[in-house]
């Protein structure tokens, strides 16, 4: 369970699944659902695949990835697909007989008119795997001309999909990671598929983007050691000292390697060979050395201006360290580059930084001695015991409807990162939380008693912070009618009252025997009723719920 890096729920689900044997327990409706969007995925990415192998007009996009160095091995391997024209996906799944609302779910399909369209069409499709080698979304390359198409498009966050959370390609090297201790992260699809197919096992993409906190932490179950292989471009410069920051404030281990200009690391391996790039990898220099090499070549190191404009630079990412002896060793360096004393620049770092950190420090003092409002406090009480009103929360609040800075940011922390079922609880939340604020704050909830803790102070308190909601937007609403009644727009008008009046129809009172809510979403400013919830029904056990009902939809 250790080396696979996955959760002892995860891994009994893998252990279970080797051996044949089926999950003693229930899942809920949405771990049904969930289910049935990986199969929607699992079944596109099949399509995809054999499309390409066996389409009768694939042929050329076969010869075009052979000339790319993706051979038939390199195909099977990633499973690599082709998308049709037209609506060939929708047309075969609905065979399958999956619903339209499973493939909008799944990013499979997007509205057209009255119907829907495929999302992808006429593109090379790049399936994207979780760890656990499920299909999760694409990435979707033309491979010749089309007016005004993007070179890549990507599957929309969804259900299962989140572009900040994966890495390409980690379901095949994570253990040659392990083995080797370092992973060695790229860009690009075709960054990460050559250099694995000719035996540099050890390495991710990260889907196009600089490096994610979540995809950091995603590196960090396998090894503490990255190196980053980023284009030479200007673009590669900013996303590598982007992710430099980030990775050392995780205390991870980072290297950067400069690849020759006009190369990556497709071109790389294919022009000039594995060792090649080996060698080039051997090269790699820490983080000190190559954002030094990059500021030398911005600013003019012989000039006042420019030693300061690099001191900052460079103290600034000294400070991310978590140890001071390495912050001192590394002021020292830097010392000896810039021919500034190593006094002058602790002087400097403690002026800028320590003296910075001291007044937030102060600010978030002054912060934590304002009242948190009782209701913001029996609100995330509740998020951190129960899941169904962590749920209920979740659907009818966002966190700018909490007015207390801690708790607004508490609530941002908590939904941002989604819990896994088998996980929720007060205890694995609190080790999960890396912000020792945002933990400090959790804490003191947790262990304060006095804080009212019945069904029905957390329903008093949700439905006031939802009105307190309702009531900015109508606000909201009312100046926007206002404006357009004084510029005579009447189709706006005319559209922005109907809104008004729909906001009040649509008010769902309680039901004299059974309390409902009504969870409110904003999209593109246009607040509408999207589902009725309410408290009842059903006993759970360790629920504060247990004896009064619990929580379901």
């Amino acid at each position: 369970m250790l080396y696979e890096k996955v959760s002892f729920v995860e891994a009994i689900e893998i252990l279970a699944k080797r051996l044949g044997l089926s999950i003693p327990y229930q899942r809920g409706e949405k771990s049904n659902i969930k289910a049935i969007l990986y199969d929607a995925v699992a079944e596109a990415s099949l399509f995809f695949h054999k499309n390409l192998l066996e389409g009768s007009g694939a042929k050329p996009v076969f010869e075009y990835l052979a000339k790319r160095g993706i051979d038939k091995e390199a195909i099977s391997t990633f499973k690599l697909g082709y998308a049709p024209p037209r609506n060939s996906l929708l047309d075969y799944l609905r065979s399958k007989r999956f619903t339209l609302e499973i493939l909008e779910k799944a990013s499979l399909v997007i509205p057209k008119g009255a119907g829907f369209r495929d999302l992808f069409q006429e593109r090379i499709m790049f399936p994207i795997f979780d760890v656990r080698k499920r299909a999760v979304g694409f990435g979707a390359r033309i491979w010749k001309v089309q007016n005004d198409a993007p070179k890549y498009i990507n599957s929309p966050e969804n259900f299962l999909y989140s572009k900040r959370e994966h890495l390409f390609g980690l379901h095949l090297s994570k253990d040659d990671i392990v083995r080797s201790n370092a992973a060695i992260v790229v860009e690009g699809y075709l960054d990460m598929i050559v250099p694995f197919m000719r035996g540099i096992r050890n390495v991710v993409a990260s889907l196009g983007t600089a490096l994610t906190l979540e995809q950091i932490r995603r590196i960090k179950r396998y090894t503490s050691n990255i190196i980053l292989v980023f284009d030479s471009d200007k673009a590669g410069q900013i996303a590598t000292a982007r992710a430099i920051d980030l990775l050392l404030e995780n205390e991870l281990k980072v290297e950067m390697v400069s690849l020759p200009g006009g190369y990556d690391p497709d071109s790389l391996v294919r022009q000039k060979g594995t060792d090649y790039f080996l060698h080039i990898i051997d090269a790699k220099k820490d983080f000190f050395d190559y954002k030094k090499d990059i500021l030398k070549d911005i600013y003019d190191v012989e000039s006042i201006e420019g030693k300061t404009k690099i001191a900052q630079e460079m103290l600034s990412t000294i400070d991310k360290l978590t140890s001071e002896v390495a912050k001192f060793e590394y002021i020292k360096k830097l010392s000896h580059f810039l021919k500034v004393k190593e006094e002058i620049l602790i002087a400097e770092y403690r002026r800028v930084f320590l003296s910075a950190k001291k007044v937030r420090r102060e600010t978030l003092s002054d912060i934590g001695a304002m009242p948190v409002p009782i209701t913001e406090k029996i609100l995330l009480k509740w998020m951190l015991i129960d899941k169904r009103a962590f749920s209920l929360i979740k659907k009818n609040l966002k966190d700018k409807d909490f007015t207390h800075p801690s708790a607004q940011r508490a609530v941002s922390y908590l939904l941002k990162d989604p819990i896994e079922d088998a996980n929720f609880g007060s205890s694995h939340i609190l080790s999960s939380i890396h912000d020792k604020e945002i933990s400090g704050f959790v804490s003191s909830l947790l262990m304060d008693d006095g804080i009212p803790f019945t069904k029905e102070n957390f329903k008093e308190s949700l439905l006031k912070l939802r009105k307190n909601r309702i009531r900015e937007m109508k606000d909201r609403l009312r100046e926007e009618i206002k404006d357009a009644e004084k510029v005579g727009d009447k189709t706006r008008l005319k559209s922005l009252i109907s809104k008004y009046r729909r906001m009040y129809s649509r008010e769902v009172k309680p039901h004299p025997s059974r309390p409902a809510f009504s969870s409110l979403s904003e999209e593109n400013g246009d607040p509408h009723l999207t589902e009725r919830l309410d408290v009842s029904g059903g006993h759970r056990k360790n629920s504060p719920f247990k004896g009064e009902g619990s929580m379901r939809k």
